[in-house]
C-alpha cells in the first residue's frame, strides 16, 4: 500500500513509519521539521512541507498518489494551547482541512488520524470508552475533536474509510535505544521531564508535581501510559483493517491501567537507582485529574491490545535518554 504520513519525523510518527516500512508498505513522509527530526525517518522519502501550504501539499499528493494517509502533524501541548489558541487552530484545524481537501481530490481511500484522549476532558467515568461525551478542557483538545468531526464529514461524502485513534499518554523508546522521544528543556511530558530532573539537568533541578489534591489514592493525577511501539503497531493494524464501514470512527488506544504521577516517579527511581527532588506545585490549567482508557474496542475492531507494561515503558525511556543525551537538549 502507498502510505503518506504527515508528521512522520516526529515521535510517534517515526515509530509508525518504521513499522510501515518493515511491513512492506511504500511510504512518503511530509513534515515541516519544526519539532520532527530528519534522521528519524532514515532513508524514507521526506518532503519538508507545512500542511497549511495547500499548493505544496497538492504537489506532493499528485506526485505520490497515496492509497492511504496517516495524519500525525499537529501541535500537541494542552498548556501551550491555552497561551496560543490561534496558532493551534491554524495548524491543527486548518492544516487538517487542507489535508482532507487534497485527499478528496486525489481519491485517498483510507485515513488514520492521530487524535487524543484530550477530547474527553475529565471523563465522568473511568475507564472511559468511546461512547463518552467529548468535553475538551483545552484548545488543543478542542482542535482534535473538530478534526475528528471534519474527517467523519469528508468520509461520509467520499466513502473514505477512517479511524480516529484517541490515544492516551505516549511514552517509552525502542528496546535498542535506536529511536525515541526528543524532549528539550521546554518539554511538558512527565516522563522525559522526570528523567531530566533525575539526571540533574537544567532548567529545573527539581521535579514539579502539578497538584496533589486530586480525588485519587495518593492525591496526584491518574494517567494511562502506553508504549510508543504499541501505538505504532496500532496505527498499522488500523490501517490494514479499515475494510468495512463498521470499522470507522473513534477508537481508544491505552493500556487501561491508571498510573499516578507518584507511581511513575517511583518506577523511574527503581529503574535508575536515583531519587529526583520532588516539589508540589498548583494544578496546571487544562489538565484533567483522572483519565484512563477502556481499550476494548481496539481489540474487537483491529485485533489490537497493548503488550508492554509500565516498567518496560520507563526502562526504555531511561535507556534512550541516558544513551542519547542530545534527546534532552
Amino acid at each position: 500500500m502507498k502510505v503518506l504520513v504527515t508528521g512522520g519525523a516526529g515521535y510517534v510518527g517515526s515509530f509508525t513509519v518504521r513499522r510501515l516500512l518493515n511491513a512492506g508498505h511504500e511510504v512518503v513522509v511530509v513534515d515541516n521539521l519544526t519539532t520532527g527530526r530528519r534522521e528519524a525517518v532514515g532513508a524514507c522519502r521526506l518532503h519538508v512541507v507545512d500542511i497549511r501550504d495547500l499548493s505544496a501539499m497538492g504537489a506532493v499528493f499528485e506526485g505520490f498518489r497515496p492509497d492511504a494517509v496517516i495524519h500525525f502533524a499537529a501541535l500537541k501541548s494542552s498548556e501551550e494551547s491555552l497561551r496560543d489558541i490561534s496558532t493551534y487552530f491554524d495548524v491543527n484545524v486548518t492544516g487538517t482541512q487542507n489535508l482532507l481537501a487534497v485527499c478528496a481530490r486525489t481519491g485517498v481511500r483510507r485515513f488514520v488520524f492521530s487524535s487524543s484522549c484530550a477530547v474527553y476532558g475529565t471523563p465522568q467515568i473511568c475507564p472511559v470508552d468511546e461512547s463518552a461525551p467529548a468535553r475538551p478542557e483545552s484548545p488543543y483538545g478542542e482542535t482534535k475533536y473538530l478534526c475528528e468531526r471534519m474527517i467523519a464529514s469528508y468520509a461520509q461524502a467520499t466513502g473514505m474509510r477512517y479511524a480516529n485513534l484517541r490515544y492516551f499518554n505516549a511514552a517509552g523508546a525502542a528496546d535498542d535505544a535506536s529511536l525515541g522521544e526528543h524532549a528539550g528543556p521546554g518539554a511538558t511530558q512527565l516522563l522525559p521531564v522526570a528523567v531530566r530532573a533525575t539526571l540533574g539537568l537544567p532548567p529545573s533541578l527539581t521535579l514539579r508535581i502539578f497538584g496533589d489534591d486530586y480525588p485519587t489514592p495518593d492525591g496526584t493525577a491518574l494517567r494511562d501510559y502506553i508504549h510508543v511501539e504499541d501505538l505504532a503497531r496500532a496505527h498499522l493494524q488500523a490501517l490494514e483493517r479499515l475494510d468495512g464501514e463498521d470499522r470507522c470512527g473513534p477508537v481508544n488506544l491505552g493500556r487501561g491501567h491508571p498510573v499516578s504521577v507518584r507511581e511513575l516517579i517511583d518506577v523511574l527511581s527503581d529503574v535508575s537507582g536515583k531519587n529526583p527532588e520532588v516539589v508540589v506545585a498548583p494544578r496546571r490549567p487544562g489538565d484533567p485529574g483522572l483519565s484512563w482508557a477502556d481499550p476494548g474496542l481496539a481489540l474487537r475492531r483491529f485485533g489490537w491490545s497493548a503488550e508492554r507494561d509500565l516498567h518496560h515503558i520507563v526502562r526504555t525511556a531511561w535507556d534512550w535518554h541516558t544513551r542519547v543525551p542530545a534527546s534532552l537538549e
